[in-house]
């Protein structure tokens, strides 16, 4: 099995503030998959975060289900960026944008750079930068 894509779906309470924050962070919402209540935010060729107001996305769940009430952990995303000093831009236009860290940016112990960061719905990012393990 080869998993060409990835989608995190996202329910947000208002679509338009959603948006502008992931476009804030340096992500293009595609058209094509976005309407009046859904955003397609690219993330990369393999990854897209599907934000989805709150109605359109409990008409994904099946009869019984529902979704984690705002404030409760639905998941965490974690982002690999390319350098500390894209950890440090991410983490500022989270800021810039409404969200909040919920962790400093800071070194950890495995030769991890980052921090993490809540959206205004309560969505979390972990993003960090890792330079290469010692060699043996």
């Amino acid at each position: 099995m080869a998993v060409q894509m990835v989608f995190p779906n996202y329910a947000v309470a208002d679509i338009g503030a959603a948006t502008a924050f992931y476009e804030a962070l340096g992500f293009r919402k595609n058209p094509v998959f976005s309407d009046e209540t859904t955003s397609c935010m690219v993330v990369s060729d393999q990854v897209a975060i599907m934000l989805l107001e709150d109605a359109r996305f409990d008409g994904f769940l099946v009869e019984g289900q529902r979704r984690a009430p705002r404030g409760s952990l639905e998941n965490l995303l974690a982002m690999l960026l390319g350098s500390r000093a894209e950890v440090d831009a991410f983490g500022e236009a989270g800021l810039r944008a409404g969200g909040t860290l919920s962790k400093p940016v800071e070194e950890n112990e495995w030769g991890m750079y980052g921090g993490q960061l809540t959206d205004p719905d309560g969505h979390i990012i972990d993003f960090f930068h890792m330079d290469a393990p010692p060699e043996a």
